[in-house]
C-alpha cells in the first residue's frame, strides 16, 4: 500500500466521520465533530494496520474479520458511555448510535470501499435530518409526569378538576399519587398523550384553579 493510498483512506475517514459528526456537533450533543472523526479515523487506521500486516508477515494468521469484531465490540463500550439515564428519561441513544456508525464507515474507507462509505454517510444523514423532522409528526405514545402542588387540602376536588380537564384534552391519566403534609397537597400524574411536546393549555388551566401554586410537566420514559 503506498503511502498516497494511505493518506486517501484515512482523508475518506475524516471527511465522512466529520459530515455526521458536524451534525452532531450543531445539535449539542456531548460526542460532536471531533469525537466521530476520531472513531471514523480509528476504525480505518486499524483495518489499514490489519491489511498491511498481513502483506508484511504472511506467515503470520491475521484475520480482519477479528479485528473488525473488536472495533464493534469496543466502540459498543465508547458509545454506551454517551447513553444517560435522567429522571425524565433516557437521552444519547441516537449519538451513541451514530458512534458505532461512524466506525463501520471507518472500517469501509480502511478497506477502500469509497462508494460503499459515501452512501451509508448520506444514508446517515437522510435519517439524522429528514426523519427527525418526520418523528415529531409521526402519532407516538408519549409518557409525562405531571405534579400539581395546591395550598388546599382538600385533595379529592382538585384530583377530580384536573382529571377532567386532562380528559377533555385527551390525555389518559395511567395513575396517580398525592401527599399531603403542613396545609400543602402535591398531586403526581402519570399521562400518555399523542403529542410529544408540553400541552401548556393544560398547565395554564390547571394553574387557574383555586390553591394551585405550582404546576410542573416533564417527560419520562415509557416504562409502562
Amino acid at each position: 500500500m503506498s503511502v498516497a493510498d494511505y493518506a486517501f483512506r484515512l482523508l475518506a475517514a475524516f471527511v465522512l466521520g466529520g459530515i455526521v459528526g458536524m451534525e452532531r456537533q450543531i445539535h449539542g450533543r456531548p460526542a460532536g465533530l471531533r469525537t466521530h472523526i476520531l472513531v471514523c479515523l480509528g476504525a480505518a487506521v486499524a483495518i489499514i494496520a490489519g491489511i498491511q500486516a498481513e502483506q508484511a508477515f504472511p506467515d503470520l494468521s491475521i484475520d480482519t474479520g477479528r479485528i473488525i469484531a473488536g472495533i464493534i465490540t469496543g466502540i459498543g463500550f465508547l458509545g454506551a458511555g454517551t447513553i444517560v439515564r435522567y429522571r425524565e428519561g433516557v437521552g444519547g441513544l441516537t449519538t451513541a448510535a451514530c458512534i458505532w456508525f461512524v466506525a463501520m464507515i471507518g472500517i469501509l474507507c480502511g478497506f477502500a470501499f469509497y462508494y460503499q462509505a459515501a452512501i451509508a454517510s448520506v444514508a446517515a444523514l437522510l435519517v439524522l435530518l429528514v426523519l427527525d423532522h418526520l418523528e415529531d409528526k409521526m402519532p407516538s405514545a408519549s409518557y409525562w409526569m405531571l405534579t400539581i402542588k395546591s395550598c388546599d387540602r382538600s385533595f379529592n376536588s382538585l384530583r377530580t378538576q384536573c382529571e377532567k380537564i386532562l380528559q377533555t384534552r385527551g390525555i389518559h391519566v395511567k395513575s396517580s399519587t398525592f401527599s399531603v403534609s403542613d396545609n400543602r397537597t402535591e398531586l403526581n400524574f402519570v399521562l400518555r398523550t399523542r403529542k410529544r411536546r408540553t400541552d401548556y393549555d393544560v398547565i395554564e388551566t390547571i394553574k387557574n384553579l383555586g390553591g394551585v401554586e405550582n404546576v410542573r410537566w416533564t417527560h419520562r420514559a415509557a416504562e409502562w
